[in-house]
């Protein structure tokens, strides 16, 4: 009742065009969404299994992202997640694999106050019925974080190192949000492959294309 009130008094808006709607993303936006091949090609030298990715970086998409991030509208994170499980088939999730979350830097997480991966993770997990693990440390972190730098030298490290501390699970699927070059995503991989984790696959909400 308070929250049919609260309604009324402040009608919800879509988070991608701002009108006024009854969920946080418009039926038009819904419809707006940019739907990929979910199944990302695997880049030479990969070491990722494989990785999934339904959504192009663009429109609603990348406004959902954006407002998870940026404008701590952490509710989304069940949305985007209800929205990759109905997308991507079964295999995607494969019983026995452990969700790990792709780590924010200190200081972003200092900034947001949450890590908006670790709350995919959680999501995903309640839905997919997988367990989920952080063995995934941020080794060094500088302000200007990865923004404007190119694959290889997120490759090589600038920006972003990673570790896997602790007993890390024997099969994983790394969960972010978007996926830019794939750097991040190989270097978490590579951290993991290098202790006890035999496969690494992903899933992120959207690509770059």
């Amino acid at each position: 009742m308070l929250h049919a009130a609260l309604n009324l008094l402040v009608p919800p808006l879509c988070w991608a065009c701002r009108k006024r709607a009854d969920d946080r993303l418009c039926e038009e936006c819904r419809l707006q969404l940019p739907w990929i091949e979910p199944l990302a090609a695997r880049r030479r030298g990969s070491v990722l299994d494989q990785h999934w990715s339904p959504l192009e970086f663009e429109g609603p998409a990348r406004a959902l992202v954006h407002a998870l991030k940026f404008h701590s509208a952490t509710a989304l994170a069940a949305l985007m997640a209800r929205q990759l499980v109905d997308a991507l088939p079964p295999r995607a999730f494969p019983t026995g694999a452990t969700l790990v979350p792709v780590p924010a830097s200190p200081i972003r997480l200092r900034q947001r106050g949450f890590d908006h991966a670790e709350l995919l993770a959680v999501a995903l997990s309640r839905i997919v019925m997988l367990p989920r693990q952080r063995p995934l440390r941020r080794e060094r972190s500088i302000a200007r974080g990865q923004r404007g730098l190119g694959r290889s030298d997120r490759l090589g490290g600038r920006g972003l190192q990673v570790r896997a501390a602790g007993k890390a699970p024997l099969q994983v699927i790394l969960i972010d949000d978007v996926c830019t070059t794939g750097a991040t995503l190989e270097l978490c991989a590579k951290a993991l492959l290098g202790v006890e984790t035999c496969r690494v696959s992903a899933v992120t909400y959207c690509s770059v294309a």
